[in-house]
């Protein structure tokens, strides 16, 4: 399976749901940008969250070691002023590339997936742990502009 998340650089459009820790659905929208530098791939974007009168918005930045040929499996490390220092693995399932995640001081702990539809949209889903508790969650439609 030949992806084009991750592995194409351009930007990618997000548009879903956030539930928060009490599965209340908020709309999504964002977007995401896919760089290759030479020896890191960089993938940023900005997300925000319609909750009411005051809608939340994420930033994220996740610098990305190139998988390495034949390999299906890479690291990356993302800091968030929130969460602190991610790091975390990418995965090719298949027609899948699945995340997982864990905050450096150990407090918080996720996992989402990108499943590719075709090579424009990917459908992702996602949840983030603080210790047990389901802290958030998400799906969302990745479309490439």
């Amino acid at each position: 399976m030949n992806h084009t998340f991750l592995y194409l650089e351009g930007i990618w459009i997000a548009q879903g749901h956030y539930f928060d820790d009490t599965d209340r659905a908020l709309p999504l929208e964002g977007m995401t940008r896919i760089m290759h530098l030479e020896a890191l791939w960089i993938n940023e974007g900005e997300m925000e969250i319609k909750a009411a009168d005051n809608p939340i918005k994420i930033y994220n930045r996740y610098e990305i070691a190139p998988f390495r040929e034949g390999r299906h499996i890479t690291t990356w490390e993302s800091l968030n002023p929130d969460l602190g220092i991610l790091q975390g693995r990418f995965v090719i399932v298949g027609d899948t590339i699945i995340s997982t995640c864990r905050s450096k001081n150990g407090d918080y702990a996720g996992t989402e997936i990108m499943l590719k539809v075709s090579d424009m949209h990917y459908k992702n889903r996602g949840v983030l742990f603080k210790g047990n508790d389901k802290l958030s969650s998400w799906s969302v439609d990745l479309r490439k502009t």
